[in-house]
């Protein structure tokens, strides 16, 4: 009996295995409206687990749907989470997840460890498909591994056809929808509200879903903002995007809330931060 079929899974698989059974709930929850962790983030971070372990079906599902949510400018916290992530690729094992507690709350840091864990599955039952890819055409002998890469897409395949498919939807959706409009600034001195609105609107609509509904609305949809005494007007539509000061006589709702959620807000991370701020027709 040969090495290969004594020992028909993956050993590369078992401490991801090991570390993702434990984290579950965090691996859901980070799909969910209350994640930890914001969608752009974890995408970032399984492509780059998937670069990091050279699966090219991974990474380009994967970007596929960061493609879809947007790309924006990453937080200096975003550096830490993908670079902690890379070192494990690197490694090949779960490394001690330390360094992400300095940037995360300890529910963040077991989010970003099961999302880890999942890309690095996803990416050694990904390296197998393109192994029994390469073999059927010819470019790669039957052995060794054979029995390791059937075993491994056996297992892991099916789970992974249907988030590929919708990757590979999604990707397609980013390249036909309308490019985000640059942002306007309407008057010659903006106050300080109107530059956080301006770096901030590009990140809130940055994805594809975004981007063809109200970018593309056919009328303006207007939206007056209050951070403590300051005021400014966001005017998104017609593949337009401009910001005014002062509250727009036409606005459809005011935004009432602090400065630094909104600053925060400017990260992408939107749905965390409207929980601080109140909204009421004007």
């Amino acid at each position: 009996m040969s090495r290969d079929a004594a020992v028909p899974i993956d050993p590369r698989l078992l401490p991801w295995l090991s570390e993702l059974g434990g984290l579950v709930p965090e691996l859901v929850r980070s799909h969910l409206p209350n994640r930890l962790v914001d969608a752009r983030l974890r995408e970032r971070v399984l492509v780059a687990v998937a670069e990091g372990n050279g699966c090219r079906s991974a990474a380009w599902v994967h970007a596929g749907w960061q493609r879809y949510l947007g790309d924006v400018d990453p937080r200096d916290a975003d550096d830490a989470v993908l670079g902690w992530a890379r070192r494990c690729a690197a490694a090949g094992v779960p490394l001690d997840p330390g360094p992400l507690a300095d940037v995360l709350s300890p529910a963040g840091v077991r989010t970003v460890r099961a999302t880890v864990a999942r890309g690095a599955l996803v990416s050694r039952v990904g390296l197998s498909a393109e192994a029994l890819v390469e073999r059927a055409r010819g470019r790669r002998a039957l052995w060794p591994g054979l029995a390791r890469d059937l075993v491994a897409v056996g297992l892991g395949g099916p789970p992974m056809v249907p988030v590929a498919a919708v990757g590979i939807a999604l990707g397609l959706a980013e390249r036909l929808a309308p490019p985000p409009p640059s942002v306007e600034l309407e008057d010659d001195e903006p106050n300080l509200l109107a530059h956080l609105l301006a770096e901030a609107v590009p990140a809130w609509i940055a994805g594809v879903l975004a981007r063809v509904t109200v970018v593309r609305f056919p009328a303006d949809v207007i939206v007056a903002v209050k951070a403590g005494q300051t005021t400014a007007t966001v005017r998104i539509g017609r593949g337009r995007l401009s910001v005014a000061n002062g509250v727009h006589p036409d606005a459809w709702v005011l935004i009432e809330g602090d400065g630094e959620p909104l600053l925060r807000a400017a990260s992408g991370a939107l749905g965390r931060e409207l929980r601080s701020v109140r909204i009421r027709p004007t």
